[in-house]
């Protein structure tokens, strides 16, 4: 499964810093191919096609090739008009935001629509704890270089737990993933946008799980397990970064951003997601 980590120290930076500021899972048919998909990769599993822009507030986090084409590599979600939010490791180690730009208002990434917004990327902002050995924290802030127009319906900012909401979601909550992630890992992506309703898992048995194994990994207090015990459900290879929510459309309220997982829709493997409190 994948965790899903929302911190409330970075979401606070979000709105006490201006509004213009300076601040991964990614498929591996695009690292194999040179289109930059370098996070580990990820496509909703088990998931349908959305209603085209009925998730308003996600995003495609796209990465250019040394050709100069865009590919699909992260997820995230509007924070605001100059804010997205997204995985530490989506961008973790680039030092040229300009091989980023954010799509908003996409749905098809093979058609053109006409109520995409594409943005440049200006900086973004990692936590200041994220351990890129053991995802504790994998989250970030990115900031663009011009305002996204939010008041179209095909734009919108996602709500946020506020915060005196002191809510740590219990097991068996469903809420959804959604993104343009392969469907399988290791396949290819997904050119319409997907989503997946799937459970939480308890803390104890996703330790159970990921420290009782040939490799195990730590499960930290950031993090929030989620998937299906059976597999078949889950978010995959460029995935990374999107909402975990619950609710849908403008009444959406994420709970955190897909971090990682152990292949994708594994049975016994929930995907890990870093959340907010």
């Amino acid at each position: 499964m994948n965790k899903i980590v929302i911190l409330a120290t970075l979401i606070a930076c979000a709105y006490a810093a201006p509004r213009r500021m300076v601040l991964p899972r990614l498929p591996a048919s695009v690292i194999a191919s040179g289109k930059y998909e370098l996070i580990p990769g990820d496509k909703i599993v088990g998931g349908t096609e959305v209603v085209p822009n009925s998730l308003p507030f996600q995003i495609s986090l796209q990465r250019k090739s040394s050709t100069g084409i865009y590919s699909q590599s992260c997820g995230g979600s509007i924070i605001n008009e100059y804010t997205i939010l997204d995985a530490a490791h989506c961008v973790d180690g680039v030092n040229d935001v300009t091989i980023f730009r954010v799509v908003a208002g996409e749905h098809d990434l093979s058609q053109i629509s006409g109520l995409e917004q594409h943005r440049d990327v200006s900086g973004f902002l990692i936590h200041a704890d994220y351990n890129k050995k053991t995802s504790a924290n994998d989250i970030a802030l990115i900031y663009l270089a011009t305002p996204l127009d939010l008041s179209v319906s095909s734009a919108k900012p996602i709500n946020l737990p506020p915060p005196t909401w002191e809510f740590d979601p219990p097991a068996g909550i469903v809420a959804t993933v959604s993104g343009w992630g392969t469907t399988s890992s290791g396949g290819s992506i997904s050119n319409v946008l997907l989503s997946v309703d799937i459970p939480i898992i308890s803390d104890d048995d996703c330790n159970a799980i990921y420290t009782t194994n040939a490799k195990p990994k730590s499960i930290y207090e950031s993090m929030l397990c989620a998937g299906g015990f059976n597999g078949n459900i889950d978010s995959c290879q460029g995935d990374s970064g999107g909402p975990f929510f619950i609710g849908t459309g403008t009444n959406a309220i994420q709970l955190g951003v897909v971090s990682w997982g152990r292949g994708c829709a594994s049975a016994y493997y929930p995907g890990i997601k870093i959340y907010f409190f």
